[in-house]
């Protein structure tokens, strides 16, 4: 399933209680937006659309163990030549109970070993998805199988369980509908097999990319976890990211400076209607993230890297 507003680490990564931070400098990257390929609410054009009138210039579309919305983005944004389109997933991970969400960039969609792992993703998702809903209507919270097919357009996660339990009247919002029923501790939560944060990195490598951890906030064990994927070849880590604050900041700009990871960042945008949710062009990695990347890219790819766009060098 894709990730969602679990308490997990340190807190949840939908908490949008608190102000955003404006960084110290215009904001023209956003490496961590969604689409309806996952469990966003826009379509990958509809995204790059919104995006371009904004200040950013490159952006990462980085759906949940999916690559379906990136030949539709990177189309897109052939009608805005101010902005550049890295080709990106993520995928979710564990390690015994720790999750942890890996960015991938600069991969190929098209690479077989990447793709054949993403169809197996795709299978257990739905066998997680019915088993929660026919736990739900065990608890009788009954939902629409139908409803959320309709919702996931291909690709299923529990926020999308979630609106369905909102639809259907059993629960106000997405937050109380993991919170009492589908996140970690929900009653009704099924849990679908997860790989390795080693063994997901290794895919993205596979894939011509590079690896960057998503919202370390929501990391329990971050700490030992950093450690293995460094040995590993773990590229950045997101430090600029949703609202986090100066104090976090700082603990995980710590982080990227003690093991050379680049410090990354987005919005993690799911145009999810929430209140508060970060928009893009609201938040950022500083304006020299993408070569410190392509670097890392090109030391452990040379040549091989697995998409770079042609506006990137």
């Amino acid at each position: 399933m894709s990730d969602s507003p679990d308490q997990k680490g340190e807190g949840s990564r939908y908490d949008h209680t608190s102000p955003a931070v404006s960084p110290d400098w215009p904001v023209e990257i956003d490496l961590h937006l969604h689409t309806t390929a996952s469990d966003g609410t826009l379509t990958p054009r509809e995204l790059i659309d919104q995006v371009a009138k904004t200040t950013l210039r490159v952006v990462a579309v980085t759906d949940h163990d999916s690559t379906n919305g990136l030949a539709e983005a990177i189309e897109a944004s052939a009608a805005h030549p101010q902005l550049t389109v890295i080709p990106g997933i993520e995928l979710g991970t564990a390690d015994g109970e720790s999750e942890l969400h890996l960015l991938g960039y600069f991969i190929d969609p098209k690479n077989p070993v990447l793709q054949s792992k993403l169809e197996q993703f795709r299978v257990e998702r739905v066998e997680a998805a019915r088993a929660m809903v026919n736990r739900l209507a065990e608890l009788k919270r009954p939902v629409s199988w139908e409803r959320i097919v309709e919702m996931a357009s291909g690709s299923f996660g529990r926020p999308h369980i979630a609106r369905a339990m909102v639809e259907a009247g059993h629960v106000e919002t997405v937050a109380e509908a993991f919170d009492r029923y589908i996140g970690e501790k929900g009653v009704a939560r099924i849990p679908r097999p997860k790989l390795h944060p080693v063994a997901a990195l290794e895919m993205i490598h596979a894939a011509g990319g590079i690896g960057a951890i998503a919202h370390p906030r929501t990391v329990s064990r971050l700490g030992n976890l950093v450690t293995q994927l460094v040995g590993a070849g773990l590229a950045g880590i997101e430090v600029y990211a949703e609202k986090y604050a100066s104090d976090r900041r700082g603990k995980y700009l710590d982080i990227a400076t003690r093991y050379d990871l680049v410090p990354c960042g987005g919005t993690d945008y799911h145009a999810l209607g929430a209140q508060n949710e970060t928009t893009p062009g609201a938040n950022g990695p500083p304006p020299d993230t993408v070569s410190k990347l392509l670097a890392k890219a090109r030391a452990k790819h040379g040549s091989n890297i697995g998409n770079v766009p042609a506006g990137l060098g």
